[in-house]
């Protein structure tokens, strides 16, 4: 009779090679938590590169602007970024004629698929919002929430009763330099007078109102208690600029149209092309675009080109150069240039984040007006 040795045990060295690596697989694959992973490590990404490219092609447009050139907004709709986990395990052993043998496979696949959608802004309802002013009630907001009252002014108003802040600026490069210099000491003098609580805008309650206050704007405008205080000429210079009543510290604020009063105070606001086309000439274009007629140049009464630093450069500053700046909050290229805000420019940084804010309120799309992102994981 014929008799079989026993099958030899497999070695513990090689069973406990076997049992790590499926320990291993299934803790890689069963107690990942992708999910949350994927939330914590790409949220933030998604987050500066989606803040980025908004500002950038804002940035863009402002070039645009300058240069005569058509813009385009784009709508980001939705962000879907699709993740699969997938993983496999094989073992086998052999054991014979002294030789103990093993091999284990592991497989592990990880894969991101980015869906993004965009859409253009276009259409008569966009155009709409475009060019209308931007509402009084935003411009308030902003001014009580800390914003500084001359950027507001100098920004986002064409007209204060009868003093203007360069209205040609607000559509295409005039050929003729703006009117704008009164406007600009009246926003430097209410920039001074706001920081020592001097002036302002407010809402009056009604009588008998019960909800949020805001039917009766007014604007305000206090004397200093030193009479000797420089601010005297300040406010002094604020009453002759509005023709307001003497001795009146308390006014009905309005926007346009009005029935122009010394009791009251009528603000212009720009429309949000306005906006854009005034701080559109911000751009420094190099001197070759300029020679080569790419742009519209507004001279002087000498015909010497117009500084138009003297009506933006408090505000804000587009550099240009060759080169990618490296220093540059944004850059943006166009026409071979590349065109930038320089990040140590506080001011500018602060006017775009503006900028973006009133783009935000006045042409949002309404639904579907801020980007969904949405993290589906599979395994």
């Amino acid at each position: 009779m014929q008799t079989h040795a026993p099958r030899p045990a497999i070695p513990a060295m090689i069973v406990s090679v076997l049992v790590a690596g499926l320990c291993t697989l299934l803790a890689s694959g069963c107690a990942t938590g992708l999910g949350p992973a994927a939330v914590r490590s790409e949220r933030p990404d998604y987050n500066r590169q989606i803040r980025r490219s908004s500002d950038a092609e804002m940035l863009l447009n402002l070039v645009r602007l300058r240069y005569n050139d058509t813009p385009l907004f784009l709508d980001l709709g939705a962000v879907v970024a699709q993740y699969s986990y997938n993983a496999t395990f094989n073992a086998a052993g052999s054991v014979g004629s002294g030789d103990n043998l093993a091999t284990i496979g592991t497989g592990l696949g990880y894969a991101e698929k980015p869906t993004v959608t965009y859409t253009p802004l276009t259409g008569d309802a966009f155009a709409t919002r475009m060019l209308t002013p931007i509402p009084l009630d935003s411009f308030r907001l902003f001014e009580q929430t800390g914003w500084s009252g001359a950027r507001l002014l100098l920004v986002a108003v064409q007209r204060v009763n009868n003093v203007f802040n360069a209205p040609s600026a607000s559509g295409p490069t005039p050929q003729r330099p703006p009117d704008y210099e009164t406007f600009a000491d009246f926003a430097e003098r209410f920039h001074r007078l706001q920081s020592a609580g001097l002036i302002g805008l407010n809402w009056e309650m009604q009588e008998h109102e019960t909800g949020a206050p805001g039917r009766n704007p007014r604007f305000w405008l206090h004397s200093p208690a030193d009479p000797r205080s420089p601010l005297v000429a300040d406010v002094a210079a604020v009453r002759g600029a509005l023709d307001l009543e003497p001795g009146r510290e308390d006014f009905t604020l309005t926007a346009f149209p009005f029935e122009r009063r010394s009791t009251e105070v009528g603000l212009r606001c720009r429309s949000l092309l306005g906006v854009l086309y005034f701080l559109a000439q911000a751009v420094e274009p190099p001197a070759s675009h300029v020679q080569a007629g790419l742009l519209t140049v507004t001279k002087d009464d000498q015909g010497q080109p117009f500084d138009w630093s003297k009506v933006t450069g408090k505000v804000m500053t587009i550099h240009s150069q060759e080169e990618h700046p490296r220093q540059a909050y944004i850059a943006v290229q166009h026409r071979g240039w590349w065109f930038y805000i320089a990040d140590d420019d506080q001011s500018s940084k602060a006017t775009f984040t503006l900028l973006n804010f009133l783009f935000s309120l006045q042409a949002a799309t309404g639904k579907g007006e801020a980007p969904v992102l949405t993290l589906p994981v599979g395994n």
